[in-house]
């Protein structure tokens, strides 16, 4: 618990030191959007990596490579418990990066699709690589993850779309 505690202070600092006074000077609503951007992701990061690992501090796992899942959907054909459960809730988890990212990056749905993946192929490779180092070994590289994730990062940009005059009405109020 501590550990968590420990890396949730260092993204608050983060945030602090770089993002907080840059953010603050421009409209409150690019503030909030920006802010709530950041928490989302601290918090994706919290249920994906946290505690961080400290590199090689258990040693090596040179087995690493076998905790990967390099199979679209295996768990899920194979009928494994939570299957269904853990795509439903990957799908859940990238939908407000899709949503949020292009009102903060003006960006259409190629790119946002592309950064969502991008994302969780960044999380998934740590996870391979923090059971490299020894880490935690409930973390696993999962195709199925990086496929459930991007799809759910193309539903957020889809409700953005579907709300996008509202939003951009909200931002010219501004």
């Amino acid at each position: 618990m501590v550990q968590y505690l420990v890396n949730f202070v260092i993204l608050a600092f983060i945030y602090f030191l770089f993002f907080y006074k840059k953010w603050y000077k421009g409209p409150k609503i690019i503030f909030t959007i920006n802010t709530l951007m950041y928490i989302y992701i601290a918090m994706v990061l919290g249920v994906a990596l946290m505690p961080f690992p400290v590199p090689f501090l258990n040693g090596t796992n040179n087995l690493f490579l076998e905790t990967a899942n390099l199979i679209p959907f295996r768990d899920l054909r194979l009928n494994y418990y939570g299957s269904v459960r853990e795509i439903f809730l990957n799908v859940i988890m990238m939908m407000p990066f899709g949503f949020l990212y292009p009102i903060i990056k003006k960006s259409g749905i190629l790119k946002t699709v592309a950064m969502c993946f991008l994302f969780s192929l960044a999380i998934e490779s740590t996870q391979l690589l923090s059971a490299f180092w020894g880490g935690l070994a409930s973390r696993s590289f999962d195709v199925t993850d990086l496929i459930t994730n991007t799809f759910g990062g193309l539903l957020g940009y889809l409700f953005f779309i579907i709300l996008k005059p509202t939003i951009l009405r909200i931002l010219k109020e501004q």
